[in-house]
Parts: C-alpha cells; sequence; structure tokens
C-alpha cells in the first residue's frame, strides 16, 4: 500500500493557502517525511493522517537541498534533542549527493542542538537509477541497493543544479502488489521524469509556472499535459502550486489536453495509491 499526505503544495513562498513543500509518505507500513520544507514539522504533527508524534519520524527523504524542499530538517533535529522521546532507532537521512556535506554544515553551526539525544543519525546519499531496500524484517532500515525491483528507485530531475543540489531527484515507488507512485520533485521536462511517470498509479508532479510560461526547471500545465500524454498514468495530482485559484487554472488546462483524471492539491490531502476517480476535484 502507498499513501501521500501533501502537507505543503505551494512554492518557495509561503502564501495563507499554500505552504512550502512537505509531504509524510507511507508504502508498505513504512513512512518517510518527504522534502521537510518550511513549517513542516508544525503541519505534520497538525495532521489527522500523520504520525502521532516526531517520535514516529524514522526517515526523511529529500528530492533535493533548496531551502523550500529541507529548512524544517534543522528544526526536526533540535526538537528531537530537547523532548524525552523513546525510540532508538537511527534516524535516516536520505537524497542526493551534498545530503551528508548539508548535514556536516549543520552540526558545525549549532553542535550537539543538531544531534537528536537518543537517535543516531545515518545519511544516505542516492545517485540516480540507485534506489531503496530493506531487509525482511520490519525494525530494519533502508539500504541504498542497484536492483532493479527496489521498492524506491531515485531519477534525475531537471532542476537548477548547483553546489548545494548537485543532483535534484524524483522518486518512483512500488508497493508489495506493484503499485507505484510517481514523484517529480521540482523538474522541467525531461526523459527520466517520462519514464518514472510511464503507467504509474498516481503521479504526483509539480506544475509550478502559469500557462505559457516556460523557465528552466519547472512545469507548466501545457508540458504537464504533455508528460501525461506521452506516459499515460493513471491518476495525477498536481503541487509546487502558485497561490490562489491557480491551482485549479493549472488543472483545466491539464484536461483540456488530457483526458485522465487531475486533481489540484491542496494542503493536508491525502491520496492512496491506486487514487479513486471520485477524488478528482476542479
Amino acid at each position: 500500500m502507498i499513501s501521500i499526505v501533501l502537507l505543503g503544495t505551494g512554492g518557495a513562498v509561503p502564501t495563507p493557502d499554500r505552504s512550502p513543500s512537505a509531504s509524510w509518505l507511507t508504502l508498505d507500513g513504512r513512512s518517510f517525511l518527504l522534502d521537510p520544507g518550511p513549517g513542516a514539522l508544525a503541519r505534520l504533527v497538525a495532521s489527522p493522517h500523520g504520525p502521532d508524534t516526531l517520535d514516529a519520524v524514522d526517515a526523511v527523504l529529500f528530492t533535493h537541498l533548496h531551502p523550500d524542499h529541507c529548512a524544517d530538517l534543522l528544526p526536526l533535529l533540535f526538537a528531537l534533542r530537547l523532548r524525552s522521546l523513546t525510540s532508538e532507532r537511527d534516524l535516516q537521512l536520505i537524497g542526493p549527493r551534498g545530503l551528508a556535506a548539508y548535514v556536516e554544515g549543520l552540526r558545525g553551526l549549532y553542535g550537539e542542538w543538531a544531534e537528536p539525544r537518543r537517535r543516531r543519525l545515518e545519511v544516505l546519499e542516492l545517485a540516480p537509477g540507485q534506489g531503496l531496500s530493506t531487509a525482511s524484517d520490519t525494525d530494519g532500515g533502508w539500504t541504498v541497493t542497484s536492483a532493479d525491483d527496489a521498492p524506491v528507485r531515485a531519477f534525475r530531475a531537471a532542476h537548477f543544479e548547483d553546489r548545494f543540489s548537485a543532483w535534484n531527484l524524483g522518486y518512483r515507488l512500488r508497493d508489495a502488489s506493484g503499485h507505484t507512485l510517481a514523484l517529480s520533485g521540482d523538474s522541467g521536462p525531461c526523459a527520466e521524469l517520462a519514464a518514472a511517470a510511464r503507467g504509474a498509479d498516481l503521479l504526483v508532479v509539480e506544475c509550478s509556472l502559469p500557462s505559457g510560461r516556460e523557465l528552466e526547471g519547472h512545469l507548466t500545465p501545457e508540458q504537464v499535459a504533455a508528460l501525461c500524454l506521452e506516459t499515460e498514468p493513471a491518476s495525477v495530482v498536481l503541487t509546487h502550486l502558485p497561490p490562489g485559484e491557480a491551482g485549479a487554472e493549472a488543472a483545466a488546462l491539464v484536461r483540456a489536453a488530457w483526458s485522465g483524471p487531475v486533481t489540484p492539491a491542496r494542503d493536508g490531502d491525502l491520496f492512496a495509491v491506486p487514487i479513486p476517480l471520485r477524488e478528482e476535484r476542479p
């Protein structure tokens, strides 16, 4: 089973109706905090679909290291330092090359305040094409693998590459029943995104740009529609949206070119895979 709670569905600038990126992912009973942008922790603990406590966060997954996708990592580490929590499991931080240096930078600035009190930090860096697998026991953590059947596989997204994000990743998840979820991360059009989206039960895709305003590293509604026509996912959810009614307008433009179900996400939305068609909204 796969589910995703979209805690934040906006861009880098928070607005009253959309927060920056953050999601709570569950894959066959294992959970990730994905891309904890600014304010992610507050939205996570307030969500009826999230964990009961921050101690339930066993893994944090990053697509890239721009601040709107990683700024709440430090508050998470600080909270796990201050609170008297019971878990002693490793806290795994998983993402692209550069993540280990980012974590070391936080430690250099904040010392012990960036270290959970009871839990050891483990950083796993993924290259495009690598994936994650687990041992058969439910208490085991994730390990990096190159196996083709990995339940989580990273691909290279087409986003701005700099010293903070040497690679920008998207992910394709597959559960034990064979259902799939494709996550674009921040990306413009590229063959790797198309390969990940092809035939997915659910494609959660960024749609940052208004119609007709193409910009490297992000997608317009027309580009999302072209992606859907090429790859035919079963359902599509738009995220990383501009504020106001732009989400509904973007969905309408995608539907004008592609006949499949398209939903503009709102902060707090829960989607299960496969997604029922009735969950589509204007």
